[in-house]
């Protein structure tokens, strides 16, 4: 598991906020001292490859990855993506999270946060 995290440029921290369990649970994993996790599909999605290969249960970490479908409005946002330079790319994740979490606060030291989404 780590040879993925680490091919993905992330941190076991970035990869347990994305897939909603704590560091140290996904750091017992990574280690081998827990094989088993009600996340453990979560995580091999994450990660591009499967439960099965993350559980020891099969050497090829490509066996039977499940292929995510994507409508239209879905790739263009991912050529989007591709489109835009790193700086960009910071941004535009901070605004989905924004979109998904809320702000942090309501306030900044200098002014108020104002919210990414739409009003009902």
């Amino acid at each position: 598991m780590q040879r993925l995290i680490d091919t993905m440029g992330i941190s076991q921290a970035e990869l347990a906020r994305r897939v909603g369990m704590s560091q140290s649970a996904l750091n017992s994993l990574a280690r081998g001292d827990t094989r088993s996790s009600p996340r453990l599909h979560v995580i091999a999605r994450e990660l591009g490859t499967t439960a099965a290969y993350l559980s020891g249960e099969t050497d090829d970490p490509a066996a039977e990855v499940p292929a995510i479908s994507l409508n239209h409005e879905e790739r263009q946002w991912i050529e989007y993506y591709h489109r835009l330079g790193e700086p960009e790319r910071r941004s535009f994740i901070t605004i989905m999270r924004s979109l998904i979490e809320g702000p942090a606060s309501s306030h900044t030291l200098h002014n108020d946060r104002r919210s990414y989404q739409a009003e009902v």
